[in-house]
C-alpha cells in the first residue's frame, strides 16, 4: 500500500509536468467486409519493453486492468476481446504478483456489421483505457481513442464470415495455454516413443546389419557412407511424415464434422464417442497380444516386398537408399504401431489443428527414429559398445504389452459408461489397473512366463528390473489409495499433475454429483437454477463441465473447497451443467454455451444476472490461483449493477 501511494504521488507528478505518456496506441481493419460479416479490429500497444500495461482479464490487487471499448453505427453484435497471454510476475510498485503486457502488444477485437449498413466507407470508434507503468513508476490511468475506416463492399455476408470463430477471450489462438501443453505432449510423447522404439525386437538387431550395408553400397556405388545414411534416414522419417499427413487430413474432415455437432472438436469426439473407444480399445489389445508373442500379423508385407525391390534395383544410390528407408519403416510397423497410433491419436486431437500437429508429431518421430541409423554411420566403432540384442528386449517388448492392456481398458470404459452397462464403474478400472500393474510386477520378478518368453528366472533381478519394479510400485500407489477412498474413489492428497494423469484414465466418481446437490446445486438444472436465483436476488453461477474432463475435477475437488472460493459461492446460486452426456439436455447445454460464450471447452465458468441472463463475468480452464478473486470481482459487479438500476 505504502508503494502504490508513492506511485499516486508520482503519476500526480507526472501528470503536472505534462509528460508524454509512453504507449502508442493504433487500430486497423485488414480488408473490406460486407453487411453482416464478422471482422476483425486489431488494437496495438507499442511501448518500450521497460513499460508494461495490465492484462484486460487476469486481474490483480493495485494495478488498473486494461479496458477496450468499440463503437459505431456500423457496429452490431461484439465478442469479447481477444488478448496475448499476459506475464504473471511480481510487481515490486504493487508488493504483489501481476498480469501485464510488455513490449509491443496486439489485441483482437472481433465484431460483426450490422445487416442494414449500406456500402461505402464507416468509421469505428476504439477506445483504450490502460494504465502504464515500470519498475519505478505508473503514469496517470488514460483513455486513447483511434478511428477505423472499415470498407463495406456490396453483396450478402459470405458464409465463412458471418459467425464469431470459437476463441479464448484471453489469447490470439483460442486456447495458447492448452496449445502449448498439447504440442508439448507430442513432442515429449514423440521423442520418447521413438527412442522406445529404437530397442523393439524388429529394429534393434537390424542396427549393425543396416549400418553394414551403407558399408558395402558405400563402396559399390562409390558414394560417402554418410551420405546414404543421410538418404535412409530421410526415407524413414518421411515415411512417417506422409502418416501423420494422411491421418492429419482425414481427422481434418472429422474435426468439422465434431466442430457443427454436439462435439467441441475432434479430441471431444475420440474421448467421448463409444464406438470410436470400442474400436482403440479393441485394438490395443491386439498390440498387447502381439507384444506377448501370442499373435503374430506380417503388417504391409507385399508393400514391403515391393518397395525393397525398388531400392535394390534403382539406378540412383539416393533414390535407392531413400526407397530402401521407406522399406525399414513399413518393416518396424509391427514394432512402431502401438507407439505411432498412441501418437496419432493425441495428434490428431490437437489444439493446433489436426492436419499440423499430426504432421509436427510425425516429423519428430520419425526424425528420432531415424537418428541411430545416420549417427552410427558416423561413428561406425560405437557399435561394438552397444549391448547385443536379446532377454532384455524380449523384457522390454513384453513389459509394454502390459501397458497396452492398461490403454485398452481405458478406451473401453467409455462405451461402458455411455451404455450404462456397468461393467467398468470406477472402482473396477482402479482394481484392473492394480491388477495389471502386480503382474506386471510379478513377470518382472520372474514368478511366471508370458508368451514363448523364458529369459527370467525368478527373483534374479538386474538393474533394469529393479527399475521397473520401483517405477511400477511408485505408479500403482496412487491408483491403490484412490480405490482406498471409497466412496469418490479419489486420493484427495496427490499431487495436481497426477490427479489429472488418473483422472483422464478412470471414469468418473460415483458420488460427487450427490454431494454437490447436497451442498446446494442445481445440477443440470439451468432453468430451476435461473428460478431461485431470480426469487433470492442472488448472481446465477454455472459452471459448464463435462463427464471425461480432468480439469473439471481437479477443479471441483482442490479449488472450489478453498475457503476465499467457498465463501464466494455462498453468496450465489449454485448450477453444474454437463455439455458431453448422451442425452437431449446435454445438448442444449453445450448448445448454450457456444452460442452465447463461443466457448466449447470445459471447464467454462459463468456468473449472470439472473434478470436478464447477461453475463457479469466468465472465465475458463483450470484456474489454480486468482479465482476467489474472479467471484469476487463477478459478486460485486452484479451487486453494483444492481444499486445503479
Amino acid at each position: 500500500m505504502k508503494n502504490f501511494i508513492l506511485f499516486t504521488l508520482l503519476s500526480a507528478l507526472l501528470s503536472s509536468q505534462s509528460a508524454e505518456n509512453p504507449v502508442s496506441i493504433s487500430a486497423r481493419v485488414d480488408s473490406p467486409a460486407r453487411a453482416g460479416e464478422v471482422i476483425e479490429v486489431k488494437i496495438r500497444a507499442e511501448m518500450d519493453q521497460e513499460w508494461h500495461i495490465y492484462s484486460i482479464y487476469d486481474v490483480s490487487d493495485g494495478p488498473l486492468p486494461t479496458e477496450i471499448s468499440i463503437s459505431g453505427s456500423a457496429v452490431g453484435t461484439v465478442a469479447p476481446v481477444r488478448e496475448p497471454e499476459p506475464l504473471y510476475v511480481f510487481d515490486p510498485g504493487f508488493e504483489t504478483d501481476t498480469y501485464y503486457h510488455e513490449g509491443d502488444t496486439e489485441f483482437i477485437f472481433p465484431l460483426r456489421l450490422k445487416r442494414s449498413v449500406q456500402p461505402g466507407t464507416h468509421s469505428i470508434v476504439v477506445e483504450v483505457f490502460y494504465m502504464v507503468c515500470n519498475a519505478r513508476l505508473c503514469y496517470p490511468p488514460l483513455t486513447q481513442t483511434e478511428t477505423v475506416q472499415v470498407v463495406v463492399e456490396e453483396g450478402e455476408p459470405r458464409s465463412n464470415r458471418a459467425t464469431f470463430n470459437i476463441a479464448s477471450t484471453k489469447n490470439d489462438d483460442g486456447n495458447t495455454e492448452d496449445g502449448d501443453r498439447t504440442l508439448l505432449s507430442i513432442l515429449l510423447l514423440a521423442i520418447g516413443g521413438a527412442m522406445l522404439s529404437w530397442v523393439m525386437p524388429c529394429v534393434y538387431p537390424m542396427l549393425p546389419i543396416i549400418i553394414s550395408f551403407f558399408g558395402k553400397m558405400s563402396e559399390d556405388k562409390n558414394i560417402g557412407r554418410n551420405t546414404i545414411a543421410t538418404f535412409y534416414g530421410l526415407g524413414i522419417a518421411g515415411t512417417f511424415v506422409l502418416i501423420g499427413l494422411v491421418v492429419g487430413f482425414l481427422s481434418w474432415g472429422v474435426n468439422d464434422v465434431a466442430t457443427q455437432s454436439k462435439y467441441a472438436n475432434i479430441g471431444n469426439l475420440i474421448a467421448t464417442d463409444p464406438w470410436i473407444n470400442l474400436g482403440l480399445g479393441v485394438l490395443f489389445i491386439f498390440f498387447a497380444l502381439w507384444m506377448f508373442g501370442i499373435v503374430n500379423v506380417n503388417i504391409a508385407g507385399g508393400l514391403v516386398n515391393t518397395t525393397d525391390k525398388a531400392g535394390q534395383s534403382a539406378n540412383s544410390a539416393y533414390i535407392g537408399s531413400f526407397l530402401l528407408g521407406v522399406a525399414f519403416a513399413i518393416t518396424s510397423f509391427s514394432c512402431t504401431v502401438p507407439v505411432v497410433g498412441t501418437l496419432l491419436v493425441v495428434a490428431a486431437a490437437g489444439t493446433a489443428g489436426s492436419v499440423l500437429t499430426s504432421i509436427y508429431g510425425m516429423a519428430i518421430y520419425g526424425v528420432v527414429f531415424a537418428v541411430p541409423f545416420v549417427a552410427l554411420s558416423l561413428f561406425p566403432k560405437a557399435l561394438d559398445k552397444l549391448p547385443n540384442s536379446g532377454a532384455w528386449m524380449e523384457t522390454l517388448k513384453i513389459g509394454f504389452g502390459f501397458i497396452e492392456i492398461a490403454a485398452a481398458i481405458k478406451f473401453l470404459w467409455v462405451p461402458d459408461l455411455e451404455w450404462g452397462l456397468g461393467l467398468l464403474p470406477r472402482n473396477i478400472v482402479l482394481v484392473l489397473f492394480i491388477l495389471i500393474g502386480l503382474l506386471l510386477i510379478g513377470y518382472l520378478l520372474g514368478l511366471f512366463r508370458v508368451g514363448t518368453s523364458e529369459n527370467i528366472k525368478p527373483f534374479q533381478l538386474g538393474k533394469g528390473r529393479a527399475l521397473s519394479i520401483l517405477v511400477t510400485v511408485f505408479i500403482l500407489y496412487p491408483v491403490v489409495m484412490s480405490f482406498a477412498s471409497a466412496p469418490t474413489y479419489h486420493y484427495s492428497k496427490m499431487p495436481r499433475l497426477m490427479d489429472e494423469i488418473l483422472e483422464a484414465l478412470v471414469p468418473p466418481p460415483p458420488t460427487e454429483d450427490e454431494i454437490a446437490i447436497n451442498e446446494g446445486w442445481f445440477v443440470d438444472q439451468y432453468d430451476e437454477a435461473l428460478k431461485a436465483a431470480k426469487e433470492q436476488k442472488k448472481p446465477l453461477f454455472i459452471d459448464f463441465t463435462g463427464v471425461y474432463c480432468a480439469n473439471c475435477r481437479v477443479m471441483e475437488r482442490r479449488v472450489f473447497p478453498k475457503r476465499p472460493v467457498k465463501e464466494q459461492l455462498d453468496k450465489m446460486v449454485l448450477t453444474r451443467l454437463y455439455v458431453d452426456k448422451k442425452d437431449s439436455m446435454s445438448q442444449v447445454f453445450a448448445q448454450l454455451q457456444f452460442e452465447r460464450y463461443k466457448q466449447a471447452t470445459q471447464p467454462y465458468y459463468v456468473i449472470l444476472d439472473p434478470e436478464d441472463e447477461s453475463t457479469v463475468a466468465d472465465t475458463g480452464g483450470y484456474v489454480p490461483n486468482g479465482f476467489a478473486e474472479f467471484l469476487s470481482d463477478g459478486v460485486s459487479s452484479y451487486y453494483e449493477r444492481k444499486r445503479d438500476e
